[in-house]
């Protein structure tokens, strides 16, 4: 089978990560390749990226309007041999005009907030969690193939640190404060010191974007400079081997698709503190597994970070063994691979019988 997964650009992030480990499985079987439409691309992404896999780049860049790039891309989908065209952001079938031509195109949906006009443009829909799959549902009226999200869960060092007498906590995300949250994380780290008197707790925030300069400035604002450090962007491999140096992953995000880094915590065996939206409650096993707040509230995550500092160790170890165990049985990369598989198999032997 010859498989085409299409992005716009190749960056940390939920989707291109978790993507990486698909096609590095993918391609022990399959004649696959990846083509990137902009020009942003992590070198150090793109190097993980097994040799065997073809990297088509088009090159674009970001807001351009030149049409050469485009006109480029519709000549490489219309002329491609691929049996399946698989896309990972719905807006990119906005610039491929000969789709008409196409009956083998495939979209991840990864998000609750799509544009149906886009997305009922695709011929097969997938959808990474329950709620994204009501979402769909609910905007287009078509039904997406549930696929849950995976990551590969042995990577995940979980060695814990020696205490040192400071309560580590980590965000990890793309800094868009709207979307993720980091705000109200450090509103709350702001609450622990002043209300709760910490002096021994230590943020660290692993990303970039739009947000950071105002997240700084925050800082700044609430004097908690010296509590919270910007790791900027991080490699896979560092997160895999670090994560479980830390007491507590946080993720307030005010909405989400599903919470990737909610069970890359879990895999390493770090506990989790999550905002209580609908699109982590897959990650989480309903909130099961995971610590919770009440989305956009300062207040209430505050009271839960004194909470947890205060909470034996063993307790919490018992949590985040019963949360490692729950990701493997239902998260591990290799039922998501064997999963996108078979439903390409079920697309192609239909198509075999028209």
């Amino acid at each position: 089978m010859k498989i085409t997964h299409v992005l716009w650009s190749l960056q940390y992030g939920g989707a291109e990560t978790m993507l990486v480990d698909i096609v590095n499985r993918q391609c022990f079987l399959h004649d696959v390749e990846i083509l990137l439409i902009n020009n942003v691309i992590d070198d150090d992404l793109l190097k993980t990226i097994d040799s065997r896999i073809k990297i088509t780049r088009i090159d674009r860049s970001a807001q351009s309007k030149n049409l050469y790039p485009i006109l480029k891309f519709n000549f490489l989908i219309l002329f491609s041999k691929a049996d399946i065209i698989h896309f990972h952001q719905d807006n990119l079938i906005r610039y491929l005009p000969v789709r008409f031509l196409k009956h083998n195109l495939f979209l991840t949906v990864h998000s609750i907030r799509i544009d149906a006009e886009d997305v009922l443009k695709y011929n097969y829909i997938f959808a990474i969690t329950d709620a994204v799959q009501k979402c769909v549902l609910q905007t287009t009226g078509r039904d997406a193939i549930l696929v849950l999200n995976g990551i590969d869960v042995l990577k995940f060092n979980i060695q814990k640190r020696n205490p040192d007498g400071i309560f580590k906590i980590v965000q990890i995300g793309r800094l868009d404060h709207l979307t993720k949250g980091q705000h109200i994380t450090l509103q709350a780290l702001h609450k622990l010191i002043t209300q709760y008197n910490y002096t021994n707790v230590h943020l660290d925030i692993i990303g970039e974007g739009d947000s950071e300069a105002y997240l700084k400035k925050l800082t700044q604002e609430w004097q908690i400079e010296s509590f919270v450090t910007f790791l900027g962007n991080r490699t896979k491999a560092f997160v895999q081997n670090h994560l479980s140096s830390y007491d507590l992953l946080v993720q307030p995000s005010l909405w989400e698709g599903f919470g990737l880094t909610v069970i890359e915590a879990m895999s390493a065996m770090t506990p989790t503190l999550i905002s209580n939206v609908d699109g982590m409650k897959t990650a989480s096993g309903n909130g099961t597994f995971a610590y919770t707040f009440q989305s956009g509230n300062a207040d209430d995550f505050a009271e839960k970070l004194n909470e947890i500092i205060y909470l034996p160790n063993t307790e919490k170890e018992v949590l985040a063994k019963k949360a490692h165990d729950f990701v493997l049985r239902n998260f591990d990369i290799s039922l998501t691979v064997d999963n996108y598989l078979k439903y390409y198999e079920s697309f192609l032997f239909q198509s075999n019988k028209k």
